[in-house]
């Protein structure tokens, strides 16, 4: 089997959708599609290695084990540049703030104690590719990364002054994600070549994967401010 090298850069876009406490996803108005996304950290955090060594009554090692490190999550650290307060509400249950209007509007957000407690999400990041090993065929292609469980999102520190004041999501995966397939079409099948069939994940999401990142040709869906209707979780639509 052969591979396929590149390199990513830039993220124009990113998605979240709200989960319910199980980790599944939830129907109604329970994604958002953003372009304000400045940058996407991510930093495995480990259980540290357990070493066995013991030595004997000469001073030799007669033990010389280790259990090797164990991925607990990933840490996430999200930074955007503008204020959805949908979006902020998905990804950390911080409760909205509506206007009067006939037709109420949300127009900011609520920080209130024990919000991250409620904080379940799924985040995916689309970004640009260059460098790529072999010659584009059948339409352009991005990076695709899936963190199928996300939990415990809190906003960050901000600074209001002469400046833009961008705003900062921390959060971790978890594992035992039932995400599966997934309830969106997020690449196009590749037989035959060419083919824009669209398709979910090849694969179901595994209890022990935290993340998924793989090429696509199937573009990024449309950014909006404020939520999108998730009407189903059987991928069926042009999300």
């Amino acid at each position: 089997m052969t591979s396929v090298c590149y390199t990513r850069w830039k993220v124009p876009k990113v998605r979240a959708t709200l989960l319910n406490s199980c980790g599944v996803p939830v129907t109604g108005c329970s994604t958002v599609v953003s372009d304000g996304i400045i940058s996407v950290g991510m930093t495995n955090e480990y259980e540290a290695r357990q070493e066995f060594f013991v030595k004997n009554g000469d001073g030799v090692f007669c033990v010389k084990e280790t259990n090797p490190p164990v991925l607990k999550w990933i840490n996430l650290e999200l930074t955007f540049c503008n204020v959805d307060p949908e979006l902020i509400n998905i990804m950390s249950a911080e409760p909205l703030v509506a206007n009067d209007a006939t037709s109420p509007v949300n127009t900011g957000f609520s920080t209130q104690e024990g919000s991250a407690a409620n904080s379940n999400f799924a985040f995916e990041a689309w970004t640009r590719i260059t460098g790529s090993g072999v010659p584009c065929t059948g339409g352009q292609e991005y990076g695709y990364t899936l963190f199928p469980w996300v939990i415990e999102g809190t906003v960050g520190d901000v600074t209001l002054e002469n400046n833009v004041a961008n705003f900062t999501l921390s959060a971790r995966t978890r594992s035992n994600s039932p995400w599966g397939l997934g309830p969106y079409f997020v690449d196009y099948l590749d037989n035959p070549a060419g083919s824009t069939t669209n398709t979910p994940l090849l694969t179901p999401i595994l209890s022990t994967q935290h993340k998924r990142m793989f090429l696509t040709r199937k573009p990024p869906p449309t950014a909006a401010c404020g939520c999108i209707t998730l009407s189903s979780l059987t991928p069926s639509g042009p999300l």
